[in-house]
This record gives structure tokens, C-alpha cells and sequence, in this order.
């Protein structure tokens, strides 16, 4: 019996420390699954602008003159034409594309997107930005934006670019330069980033230069033991070309010249074109045949020209074509000796072809018109023709105005507004006795060379000169 409870009693400690050493694994078991209820938040630190625009239209006022009379009109600038540029590198916000000239920006509504909702403008006491607000861009404004966990990000700095001029409109200015007076008959060429201008003097020809139209260099004759023709002076390629008797001479600076070792003569040098794709200069022969070349050495001969084709002060300009790169065109024109004609013929051809087509417009309204020395230019993506006096639809004015193609020379219009001659070149036309030159640079200026007075105007289309942010 006494072994019986002894027994017992030891069961019974076993059973106690069962049931506390499971009580234990219970509690440790309940305290982990508490734990894993307990859900710790971690709140973004992300504060970024992700997009920017405007929102609403933008009424605009400017003076105008209407039917002579001075009044005020308005036009509706439509914002979200303008998309803006967010630089997250530098916390820039701004319209790549400027407003037109003149629009207001003193009440403008936009819309700002970001990481999270709150977005402030920066000032003196920060304030909350409202989606309805209307705020004043004359200026730039700063936005910061306060992220999930209190902190703000980077502070962005956001301005509304606005055309400060017409981009449209042909702006000049008179260059203070010492270019020649007593150049007379002259041509100008582009080339290693240099103006050229060759001219006629007495038994010679010499050559002028300047890299800002500012600085030239003094008339130096060229070397050429025959008589050059200024005239036919152009640059193909890396080259100077020009003619001599009708011989053809080369050079790389336009004052050492070396003879073409070439059977064929040559009695006028016409028009050249140099593009990845085509590269080719084209003449007339001593015979009045078409002749082209590849190197200026071996000449190939086409048709007799026809009748019709100018003879004399050649202008003209060579293009790729803009719906096929591998194709080029030339548009050229020039005086003949019909002098009853009051407009101008002119004359193309593709680099594939071995003959030229004359343009010549049924309805003369949309010729080209006839005008003394006159000029011819690509430019801005189109043609542009003008130069002295002439005759067509009434009488014309010496640089009256520009006339221009926008279909590659079959058509023409008088320029009325924007693209305009200061009038200063009226004048300056009388006193040059007709002779002036002018040339196109890379950076889309036109620059015009004056005889007699020594003047130098350059011009461009303001919109050719935007450098986009």
C-alpha cells in the first residue's frame, strides 16, 4: 500500500510538469501568432512631379491695325498644344515649343501630376497648390511635393517659355564691317564656314573673304594665269570652281587655282549638285550642248540646249527631295535675251535626268517675274526669289519684295508680310549701281553684300535661330 501511494505521487509530478512545460510551449505558441498580427507600416518616401501642362486656353491681346485704324484684338493660345519637359536630374519643368509672341502668362490654370497629393508653391509662406488655381508665370514659380512620409522632395523650378519675337518674321541688321567699296561686279559663295566674294577688277579677278562678315580680308587677285569669269565661281564639294577661258580651274582657298586636266571646253558653268547621294556638275559646251561631270575631268555631252535657256547671270539652288533623299533637284534661272519677256522662265531637272524641263506657267499670274540681277535661294524649306527692278502685274521696285515657290519653282507669290527687305536696300540697290551678291550660311543667316558702299546686311526667319531646350 505505501509503494502503491509513492508511485502515485511521482505520477502525479509528471503530470504537473507535463502541464507546466505545455502551458510554456502554449504561451510561446500564442505570443508568436500575436506577433505575427502586428502590421508595421512603412510610408513611401517618393515625392517627384510626373507631369505638367496647362490646362485651359489662354486669352490673348495685341494692337493691330484693321481697315487703317489702330485697335486691340484677341486670340485663344490653346495650352495643351504646348507640352512641357520635366528634367528630374535638375528639377526643371518647361515648354520645349515657346508660346507666340505677346501671350499672357499672368493667369494661367495647369495641371500637375505627382507621387502624392501634396503639392506647395514655394514663397515666403509656402502654400498648398489648388488644381483651379490661376497663377502668375511672368516669372518663374518653384513646387515642392511632400511625400507619404512628411518629408518634401526636390524643388522644381517651372517656367512658361514665350517668344520674345515673331518666329516667322525675317528680322536684319547692319553689320559694321570694312568690306571693299570699290568692289564692283561681284559673286558670292559659302564655304568653310567663310563668305567669299569674288569680283571683277579691270583685267582681273579678285577674291575677299570673312568668317563673321565683319573682317575682311583685302582684295587679293587670284592666281589664274587667263582671264577668269567671276561669274562662274561656285563651290562643289571641298572645291572652288571657276572658268577661264573656257578652261576649267579648281582650288581649296580660292586664291591658288590649278587647271583641270580635261579635254572638254567649256563656255558656261550652270549649276552643280553635292549630296551623300549625287554629286555632279553641270555645263554647257563650247558647241551649246549639255554637259555633265562626276570629277570635273570627264565630261559627258547630252542634247543642244534649247533656245529658250538663259544665257547670263545663272542663280540656283539643288535640293534632295524631301519624300525621296537618294533623288535631287535643280532649280535654276537666269537672263535671255527676249527682252518683251516680263517674267522669268525657270528651268529644273532630277539628277537622273540629261535634260532640262521648262517650267513655264499657263496662268501668268503665278509666274515668276522678270527682275534685273536677280537671285535665287533655298531657304526655311522653300524658294525664294527676288532682286532689281521689273515687270510683272504693274511695275516692281528694286527689292521690293521676296517672291517665293512652295512647289519647287512652278508657282510664284509676292511675299506681303514678315519675310520683308529692310528699306534701306532700295537705295542702296540704286547706289551699287545693281551689283551686290549675296549667300546663304549654316546657320541660316542671309547675308548680302553691297557694291560701291561697302555695306553688309545679314538676315534670317527668327524661328531658324530658336535653339530648342
Amino acid at each position: 500500500m505505501h509503494l502503491e501511494i509513492k508511485e502515485s505521487s511521482t505520477n502525479m509530478k509528471l503530470r504537473v510538469l507535463n502541464i507546466i512545460v505545455s502551458l510554456f510551449i502554449t504561451a510561446c505558441t500564442i505570443s508568436s501568432c500575436l506577433d505575427s498580427d502586428v502590421v508595421e507600416y512603412e510610408y513611401s518616401s517618393n515625392a517627384s512631379i510626373t507631369a505638367f501642362s496647362i490646362t485651359d486656353s489662354i486669352i490673348t491681346y495685341y494692337p493691330a491695325v484693321v481697315n487703317g485704324k489702330d485697335t486691340t484684338l484677341s486670340t485663344a493660345v490653346v495650352g495643351s498644344k504646348y507640352p512641357f519637359v520635366i528634367n528630374q536630374h535638375e528639377g526643371l519643368i518647361y515648354n520645349s515649343d515657346s508660346l507666340p509672341v505677346g501671350t499672357d502668362v499672368s493667369k494661367v490654370v495647369i495641371g500637375i501630376t505627382a507621387d502624392t497629393q501634396g503639392i506647395y508653391i514655394v514663397a515666403e509662406t509656402d502654400s498648398l497648390w489648388e488644381e483651379k488655381d490661376s497663377l502668375d508665370f511672368k516669372n518663374p514659380i518653384q513646387f515642392k511635393v511632400l511625400a507619404e512620409n512628411g518629408s518634401f522632395g526636390r524643388t522644381y523650378t517651372a517656367k512658361i517659355n514665350v517668344h520674345q519675337q515673331e518666329p516667322d518674321s525675317l528680322s536684319w541688321s547692319k553689320m559694321a564691317s570694312n568690306f571693299d567699296k570699290n568692289i564692283g561686279k561681284q559673286k558670292a559663295v559659302y564655304a568653310n564656314k567663310n563668305i567669299y566674294v569674288f569680283a571683277e577688277e579691270e583685267s582681273q579677278v579678285v577674291m575677299t573673304c570673312t568668317p563673321d562678315g565683319k573682317d575682311w580680308s583685302a582684295p587679293t587677285p587670284i592666281d589664274i594665269p587667263a582671264k577668269a569669269d567671276y561669274s562662274s565661281v561656285m563651290v562643289w564639294g571641298d572645291l572652288f570652281y571657276i572658268l577661264a577661258e573656257n578652261d576649267l580651274y579648281t582650288s581649296s582657298n580660292g586664291l591658288n587655282w590649278e587647271k583641270v586636266e580635261s579635254t572638254q571646253k567649256i563656255s558656261r558653268l550652270i549649276a552643280n549638285i553635292h549630296t551623300d547621294n549625287n554629286h555632279k556638275i553641270l555645263g554647257i559646251d563650247s558647241e551649246n550642248y549639255y554637259i555633265e561631270s562626276e570629277n570635273g575631268m570627264t565630261w559627258s555631252r547630252h542634247e543642244a540646249m534649247p533656245s529658250e535657256f538663259p544665257t547670263s547671270q545663272y542663280s540656283f539652288v539643288s535640293y534632295p527631295l524631301d519624300t525621296n533623299d537618294k533623288l535631287s533637284k535643280i532649280i535654276l534661272i537666269g537672263n535671255n535675251d527676249i527682252e518683251t519677256d516680263t517674267t522669268t522662265v525657270v528651268w529644273t531637272q532630277l539628277n537622273t535626268e540629261n535634260n532640262w524641263t521648262e517650267l513655264d506657267i499657263e496662268n501668268k499670274f503665278f509666274a515668276c517675274p522678270r527682275l534685273e540681277n536677280s537671285s535665287l535661294i533655298h531657304y526655311n524649306n522653300h524658294i525664294y526669289m527676288f532682286g532689281g527692278a521689273g515687270q510683272h502685274k504693274g511695275k516692281i521696285e528694286a527689292f521690293e519684295q521676296f517672291y517665293v515657290s512652295k512647289d519647287d519653282g512652278i508657282s510664284w507669290e509676292a511675299i506681303t508680310e514678315k519675310v520683308m527687305f529692310p528699306e534701306e536696300f532700295r537705295s542702296l540697290y540704286e547706289q551699287a549701281n545693281g551689283n551686290y551678291s549675296c549667300v546663304v550660311d549654316d546657320q541660316h543667316f542671309i547675308w548680302v553684300m553691297w557694291s560701291q558702299t561697302g555695306e553688309v546686311w545679314r538676315g534670317r526667319i527668327n524661328k531658324l535661330g530658336f535653339e530648342k531646350q
